[in-house]
């Protein structure tokens, strides 16, 4: 086995600022040539950039006084008022209206597919009484809600389906109040019992 001959670090040899320095100076002393023919050429005032401002120093505006705070413009300062809230956003609603056509008060469980899972509630409508039910469009195709009627309000048995909806295109916070927007659907008594039919 041969015996490694070993190597003394010399710290004066390995500097690099040195050469770094004089190998960046070609360089630097064009950038230098440019920048001044750049300043010698007469500058268009409209191209001029507008005059640095220090952060919080008022500067005159067509309205009135604006204020610059850091790096970003708030335009003209009127009165402090609490932040504005954003709009609540636009969704998609599937509507029914339920009219009672029978002559005694009816109470009946409801449901809409898209709220609560489905869970049911019950209402009460008097004779000629017409109610509207509204939901969110949902699921993961945000398809159309499906509203479920049962007569039965304990065991909600003999379910019957209303799959046809009228659809409005409001705010999140919207509640209908108007019984026409929705399509419309009637309770009956007929030789089976009662019954929710649609309306032509």
């Amino acid at each position: 086995m041969k015996a490694r001959r070993s190597r003394a670090i010399r710290p004066g040899g390995e500097e690099m600022e040195g050469r770094l320095l004089t190998a960046a100076l070609p360089s630097m002393r064009a950038a230098l040539a440019e920048r001044a023919v750049q300043r010698a050429r007469p500058v268009n005032p409209a191209l001029r950039p507008p005059p640095r401002r220090a952060p919080g120093v008022p500067v005159p505006g067509p309205n009135g006084p604006t204020t610059t705070i850091g790096a970003g413009f708030l335009g003209n300062q009127g009165p402090r008022i609490g932040r504005p809230t954003p709009p609540a956003p636009n969704i998609q609603f599937g509507l029914i209206t339920i009219t009672n056509t029978t002559k005694a008060t009816i109470t009946f469980s409801a449901s809409a597919s898209t709220v609560e899972g489905g869970r049911f509630s019950d209402f009460t409508l008097k004779p000629g009484q017409s109610q509207v039910y509204y939901a969110p469009f949902g699921g993961p195709f945000n398809s159309a809600p499906t509203f479920q009627v049962s007569f039965d309000t304990v065991e909600r048995r003999s379910v019957i389906q209303l799959a046809e909806v009228d659809t409005v295109y409001a705010s999140s916070r919207w509640v209908p109040t108007d019984p026409s927007l929705g399509r419309p659907y009637a309770i009956i008594a007929d030789a089976g019992g009662l019954n929710v039919v649609p309306v032509a």
